[in-house]
């Protein structure tokens, strides 16, 4: 039997524990053959690169680089392009012109302080954005050592036996790669390049056991994942691994916030595949979740949407315009086990043809 895995927190970081889905342990998966600048309370500045590679502080928004910048090699992908349209040229640093070796290395705080700017830097560790109010653009977060199933990047702050605490002001990650691929399998197959809650925005993230992560969302801020590119996810021994997932998000304090996952494309094939995009309660009720225009990709089921733990999802989610490839296991699947509804919306789901018109093959069933 195929076991999922739900996310726990353990001092920090995750570690990974078996649970036993209803419906997907009815079937086989198919084998898969590819897997700063800074404000002025910015800690760094006491300790900040060298003058000849900094960027100019005059301008929180200007790309540092080893030398002159050079126009853009590629062209970010138009604004509301598809999932199925972003590649690794138009996503990330290379839509920017720019890569991660090309980069300053970051010498600040990997817990930086409430109101910093980190712009056109390499960042050599994980990142703790617990203080809150904090943006990364155009940078490389790609850490040479890490604890085993740590993070790349948390929004999480100190944790107790139970629980970990929530930011409680707003991070946005934007233009940026999220790369694991300095740190052994070993390390990072049980780690997600993102865990907790935030507006993660037209990044490349590869490398790593699993991408974006939402849980331990807390009670009042909203979450955004749009135009990423999550892909060459890596497994090690029984790792399992999600290309994004979401494992709480209640309402109960903001009737109003939102989870959207907006035209991403998401890979999820290391051979030990969950799924492209895996939501299930097992951190927390959670609604008001909408997935719209993404291309999901890879083993497992691609789209799964699970109830229980004695939580369970609620009547606002979901599914619209979205492009599934079909392998694994299939599209998608739902497990109720409590919950009264499936998805409130499912409308204009296909299988991808990337040879007809808007990548429409054959509808995706209602699961």
């Amino acid at each position: 039997m195929r076991l999922r895995l739900a996310v726990l927190l353990t001092g920090g970081v995750i570690a990974l524990a078996a649970c036993t889905p209803t419906k997907a342990a009815q079937q086989t998966p198919v084998p898969e053959s590819t897997s700063a600048t800074s404000t002025s309370t910015e800690t760094s500045s006491s300790s900040a690169a060298p003058s000849s590679s900094a960027a100019p502080s005059s301008s929180a928004t200007q790309t540092a680089t080893n030398g002159p910048v050079k126009p853009p090699a590629n062209t970010p992908a138009p604004a509301g392009s598809p999932g199925w349209k972003l590649t690794q040229a138009n996503t990330g640093l290379a839509a920017q012109g720019l890569n991660c070796d090309s980069l300053p290395v970051y010498t600040g705080s990997g817990s930086p302080a409430a109101g910093t700017v980190i712009s056109g830097k390499r960042i050599e560790q994980p990142l703790t954005l617990f203080a809150g109010n904090i943006t990364i653009e155009k940078s490389c977060v790609r850490p040479t050592r890490a604890g085993e199933t740590q993070p790349l990047i948390t929004t999480n702050g100190p944790c107790g036996s139970n629980s970990c605490q929530v930011t409680g002001a707003p991070v946005t990650i934007r233009d940026s790669n999220i790369d694991g691929s300095k740190l052994s399998a070993k390390t990072i197959a049980g780690s997600c390049a993102f865990l907790g809650v935030g507006t993660l925005q037209r990044n490349y993230i590869s490398g790593m056991g699993s991408g974006i992560c939402f849980y331990n969302t807390g009670s009042s801020l909203s979450g955004l994942a749009e135009g990423n590119y999550v892909r060459g996810l890596r497994s090690e021994g029984e790792s399992h691994n999600d290309g994004a997932t979401v494992r709480d998000f209640p309402l109960d304090k903001n009737a109003g916030r939102t989870l959207t996952f907006r035209n991403n494309r998401i890979d999820c094939s290391t051979g030990n595949d969950t799924g492209a995009l895996f939501i299930q309660t097992y951190g927390g009720d959670i609604d008001n979740v909408t997935v719209e225009g993404n291309l999901l990709e890879g083993g497992g089921y691609q789209l799964g949407l699970e109830s229980g733990f004695g939580n369970t999802y609620g009547r606002n989610m979901k599914s619209i315009n979205n492009r599934f490839t079909g392998t694994g296991w299939g599209a998608a699947y739902v497990s109720q086990k409590g919950a009264t509804g499936k998805w409130a919306v499912w409308q204009d789901n296909f299988l991808h043809d990337p040879n007809a018109a808007d990548g429409k093959g054959k509808p995706a069933g209602t699961p």
